[in-house]
């Protein structure tokens, strides 16, 4: 199926948009960078890529990140060879011979077009192991459960901390005992679920 000039524009607004940002546009998004007033114009557009195979949709209905063929450009992931188990306790035999090659995203993220990462400030964490400096691995798609650490948003303001509940009552508590226990005077939502942490060695 050809594409028409219009059509293969939003294609390839899509893919930079995608290689430059990490995760795809909405439908808003699309809008708004294309002048139009409606999300429904840019919906048949992107409909019409979807038949003609030249994008996918997640369950969600969300655009899926365009695997670009080997050569064009963009951000390739980067594989790297994984060994192991290594003996935290008592040493082991040497395995020469990597298990698998991995890549960090296949390893961290789930679902791409979902996760972000965010950067910790602070110390009201370090019981957990996260220390100020380090980047958390947030997935907004997962359901929040009760001792999970998330982005809450407590009366309007973004904080990392662990989901607790007592009584019933949802509130965020630090791990860090010079830290109290934070209730919300009006609203407690959840804008993702920590689901892995990367730090940079100092060496």
């Amino acid at each position: 199926m050809a594409l028409t000039p219009h059509q293969r524009t939003v294609l390839n607004y899509i893919t930079e948009f995608q290689s430059k940002r990490g995760y795809s546009p909405s439908l808003a998004d699309l809008a708004i960078a294309f002048g139009v007033s409606s999300k429904n114009s840019v919906a048949k557009v992107v409909n019409t890529l979807v038949a003609a195979k030249q994008l996918e949709k997640d369950p969600k209905g969300r655009i899926k990140i365009i695997a670009l063929a080997h050569g064009e450009e963009g951000i390739a992931p980067m594989t790297l060879p994984l060994f192991g188990p290594i003996a935290a306790g008592f040493a082991a035999p040497v395995e020469e011979h990597a298990e698998e090659l991995i890549t960090v995203e296949q390893y961290l993220v789930k679902d791409r077009t979902s996760t972000f990462l965010l950067r910790v400030k602070g110390d009201s964490m370090i019981g957990a192991g996260i220390y100020e400096g380090d980047i958390v691995v947030v997935d907004r798609s997962k359901q929040p459960k009760a001792g999970e650490i998330v982005v809450g948003i407590l009366d309007g303001e973004f904080t990392l901390k662990r989901l607790k509940r007592d009584k019933g009552k949802f509130y965020l508590m630090a791990e860090n005992p010079e830290y109290p226990d934070l209730f919300a005077l009006e609203e407690l939502k959840v804008a993702g679920v920590v689901v892995g942490m990367m730090r940079k060695m100092v060496v």
